[in-house]
């Protein structure tokens, strides 16, 4: 599954913002076991559903579904005592019979489920025998909701303006419950025979093909071939009026009117599929399901769901629409069809035991996201891009008190099992996977993941399966380290800081740390990893030498390398392959410093180059290195031309100027004048030179000179949405035109904007627009834009993205936004759909918050309105402790950035390029004398 908060590629540069998935707003007991007994086994589901969806059906059934079950079951050892799941499901039979005397039937107790747990304890008055089969029979009825969980409703308006609906399902992690009574926990496997009756105007789809249909009257039944052995998580339907592209064995569901979007996503999908099957040695359509459907799902909670043989998406994450959808939204179509094609293999054929290990599922489909596929779309230039997108997105939470491990065997709850699908499981586990194999090599890990798939399918995992996999696998020279490599980094939490130390110009010192942002948090910072060094020196010069030139172990105070000649410079962890960040002496940054400064940045790889910009940001925030030594380093950027080390450095001054609260004055001056040489470079439209990664930089570069006033961008961006009727604003800039449209724009600029959103049919279209009108910076065009993400005008799944744009694209916006939230947490929270999803905007906004006042009013409010949060009070109180390290981080470090803002601003770009002139110079004297 691809979580909203974890989606890994925006839509557009300067608008997009992250997601937050709904947590059910539960407050579990502590000695509450929300876990099943494993004394019995289910072996087969037959599970057939009615839903009533039309006008036409009865009043009183509207939005339910009536259902019956056949679940056969075998128990491993004799027991009274029969105990499974079930959630908001009414029953009017409950009974069960030996598989061998069906005639002979007893009743079951009507017992209600824990209202916590949702486990149904059934005391039996005669005992089930150990290893004979049994089968429970249940007829009940249930409810289709709103809130995209279990089998629920979603709706569009058709091209006649009528309104459609239809049932839809998601399941991960606990909702299949919501369906049919369940053994709902993934390590409990088994095969499901569908039936689903729909009217005859409607279609039904499940995870396998169609066996027959019977006609009775206006209503139609669908019975299913029987699924793979599988969780319950990944079962699947859909009763809707959806059309379908289709070949026979592979096509993609959408709405009727959408049909013409469906070809990029059928096409590419079916080149992943393929070669991914390639990769593992196992075909998909060998592994006892014949056929792949992809749908588009007007509401859905997830990014998309790895439902076998029927994976459901957000519909901008499916739909494609070539004159309107930018390259940026295009690639994430492939990403996500990736990701959950992946699972096929991790998650769907193989599967974690328990959440505790979501990591086996998430973090491969994350890595084959992205390596999956650069090897069909090769111009996307993904495999450079995982380095900024996930190894540097989720180093900052790793490095906190807040960060868990990814194998995490304190996980029990709701909430657990929500906290679960967050980035240490998908960024840090594709980044783990990502550095075994450059230890392994390629061929080597490939052949493990073969051999693990093949030897546990239909199974589940624990993470020593998949070590003692690898471990075969790992050339002999690395085996004594495999182990404390998979351990270190998954069974504890965090990241080290590698130090390489130049003591003399041909010797190295290599030490390492845990990194924390902040020390004395909470956090361990005694915690140690056995590490893989790679390196290269100014001399050596070689940035493809992946393979580790030795290990770092928790036994090592420090490992000593002697160089073979002299060297200025040493850059560690080549293209970022290992999981840490670098750190050196001064005369070491000196001399990269030099480097960047000279042709070419001295021949150092653009993905290393984003790592020491992402690592000086970082090692100065955490008082490694002065940020005085991390600024004039950085002041190489006005050099810079490509994307990743510029992506690397807007994520670090993102963090400085939300510090900066509404005193940006200066820093617009400074970062106007470091971006004129890529603005230049780079220009306003595409050209045919362009790579995929020059698009991409171009809309961030853009994106940042108008937002900090270059007075160029702003009036070119504003010539675009004037003329947009006549003439269509480039698709691969038109977040920057939209959003400094509104930024800079009056109300009748709104409303023009708004009504094109209202009237628009892309998908990826619609979400760009929706973010960019959270650009505006009119206060009473925020109020407007507020209360039309309380109305019905943006689909619930969207509201916590349009709002997040809200307070995130203008300082300004930060406060005001925080009262009107606060002022409208009821109708937030009816809107969002539960509280949960309002402590994480509040969180969000209080992230932003930069004066005592803020705090002041934060804290009051938790007091006043804590009662209506329940679990998700806890959110308010981590805000209110972000609030304060924000606060003591800005008195202790943010007057050095202004200072350095204040004397840049005063001396003028002409003294940066006096001072790089110069230091250009110093460097090259320096040099000599380190060599």
């Amino acid at each position: 599954m691809i979580v909203a908060a974890t989606l890994a590629v925006c839509l557009c540069f300067s608008t997009a913002a992250p997601l937050t998935e709904e947590v059910e707003n539960i407050v579990p007991a502590a000695d509450e076991n929300y876990r099943l007994i494993t004394d019995i086994e289910p072996i087969n589901y037959n599970v057939s559903l009615k839903p009533y969806l039309l006008d036409s059906d009865p009043s009183e059934k509207r939005f339910t579904f009536d259902g019956e079950a056949y679940i056969t079951i075998k128990p491993k050892f004799t027991t009274s005592t029969l105990v499974l799941h079930s959630k908001n499901l009414k029953y009017s039979l409950r009974e069960f019979y030996a598989k061998s005397k069906p005639d002979v039937k007893t009743t079951l107790p009507a017992v209600e489920p824990n209202n916590v747990t949702d486990i149904v304890t059934y005391t039996l008055t005669s005992a089930l025998v150990a290893n004979q089969e049994y089968v429970l029979h249940f007829v009940y009825t249930g409810t289709m909701d709103d809130d995209m969980h279990g089998f629920y409703r979603s709706s569009y308006t058709d091209s006649k303006n009528n309104t459609k609906w239809l049932g839809s399902t998601q399941f991960q992690t606990n909702h299949a419950r919501r369906a049919f009574p369940s053994f709902d926990e993934p390590r409990f496997k088994a095969t499901f025979d569908i039936t689903l009756t729909r009217h005859k105007s409607m279609k039904t789809y499940s995870n396998t093909r169609i066996v027959n249909s019977t006609t009775n009257g206006d209503y139609v039944t669908d019975r299913y071939a029987t699924t793979p052995k599988m969780s319950t998580y990944i079962l699947a339907f859909i009763v809707s009026e959806f059309n379908e592209r289709f070949n026979g064995d592979f096509g993609v569901i959408a709405r009727p009117e959408f049909y013409k979007q469906t070809e990029y996503a059928f096409d590419v999908g079916q080149e992943i599929l393929k070669d991914l099957g390639d990769y593992f040695d196992i075909p998909y359509y060998s592994m006892g399901n014949d056929k792949m459907h992809m749908a588009a799902i007007p509401d859905f909670s997830a990014g998309a769901m790895e439902n076998w043989g029927l994976l459901t998406y957000r519909e901008r994450a499916l739909l494609y629409d070539e004159g309107s959808t930018t390259l940026s939204a295009q690639q994430y179509i492939a990403a996500v069809v990736a990701h959950e094609q992946a699972h096929m293999w991790f998650g769907d054929l193989v599967t974690c035991q328990w959440w505790s290990y979501t990591w086996l599922n998430e973090g491969f489909a994350r890595y084959f996201q992205y390596f999956g596929t650069h090897n069909v779309e090769t111009h996307y230039q993904m495999d450079q891009q995982f380095v900024v997108d996930q190894i540097q997105a989720v180093m900052n939470m790793d490095s906190t008190v807040n960060t868990n491990p990814m194998s995490d065997e304190n996980t029990n709850t709701p909430a657990d099992l929500s906290r679960m699908f967050n980035s240490i499981s998908y960024n840090k586990g594709g980044t783990f996977i990502r550095m075994v194999k450059y230890v392994m090599g390629e061929e080597n890990f490939k052949n493990s993941l073969r051999e693990y798939l093949k030897t546990h399918e239909y199974t589940n995992t624990v993470p020593s399966d998949l070590f003692a996999m690898w471990k075969k696998h790992t050339p002999a020279k690395f085996q004594n380290y495999a182990d404390g490599l998979f351990k270190s980094f998954t069974e504890q939490v965090g990241y080290p800081v590698i130090t390489f130390n130049l003591t003399t110009p041909t010797t190295l010192v290599i030490s390492q740390k845990r990194f924390l942002l902040k020390e004395g948090d909470g956090a361990d910072g005694s915690l140690l990893y056995t590490v893989p060094i790679t390196y290269t020196t100014n001399v050596e010069n070689n940035f493809n030498l992946t393979t580790p030139k030795l290990f770092v172990t928790p036994n090592d105070t420090s490992v000593e390398q002697t160089l073979p000649q002299a060297v200025s410079w040493v850059i560690g962890n080549i293209q970022e392959t290992g999981y840490y960040r670098v750190n050196y002496d001064v005369k070491s940054w000196h001399g990269i410093h030099h480097a960047l400064l000279t042709n070419n940045w001295g021949g150092i790889h653009e993905l290393n180059r984003a790592q020491v910009v992402d690592d000086l940001f970082n090692l100065a925030r955490a008082s490694v290195i002065d940020y005085e030594l991390a600024l004039d380093i950085l002041a190489y950027l006005k050099t810079e031309t490509n994307y990743l080390p510029w992506t690397a450095a807007f994520n670090g001054y993102n963090y400085l100027v939300i510090r900066l609260g509404v005193e940006t004055k200066n820093f617009a001056v400074y970062i106007r004048d470091m971006t004129s040489k890529a603005y230049d470079f780079l220009g306003f439209e595409d050209k045919p030179t362009d790579t995929t990664l020059d698009i991409y930089n171009r809309a961030k570069i853009l994106s940042w000179a108008c937002k900090f006033g270059k007075k160029e961008c702003i009036t070119k961006a504003q010539e675009y949405f004037k003329n947009m009727d006549n003439k269509p604003v480039p698709v691969n800039i038109r977040s920057v035109v939209y959003c400094t449209a509104m930024r800079e724009g009056t109300q009748q600029d709104f409303d023009r904007l708004y009504n094109k959103y209202l009237k628009e049919t892309v998908a990826t279209e619609v979400i760009l627009i929706m973010n960019s009108l959270g650009c505006v910076k009119d206060s009473d065009l925020v109020k407007k834009f507020f209360n039309i993400i309380l109305s019905d005008k943006i689909r619930r799944q969207d509201k916590s993205s349009a709002l997040s744009s809200l307070y995130s694209e203008n300082n300004e916006n930060v406060e005001p936004v925080f009262d009107l939230v606060t002022e409208n947490v009821d109708k937030l929270a009816e809107a969002l759909g539960d509280y949960s999803s309002v402590a994480s905007a509040i969180s969000g906004i209080a992230a932003r918050f930069t004066t005592t006042q803020q705090q002041t009013k934060l804290k009051n409010f938790n007091i006043q309105n804590r009662s209506k949060f329940g679990n998700s009070a806890r959110t308010l109180d981590a805000a209110e402790n972000t609030v304060a390290e924000n606060l003591l981080w800005a008195t202790n470090k943010l007057g050095v950035f202004k200072s350095h803002l204040e004397k840049y601003t005063t001396g003028g770009s002409a003294s940066l390029s006096g001072f790089t002139a110069l230091s250009m110079v110093l460097f090259a004297v320096l040099a000599r004398f380190l060599c």
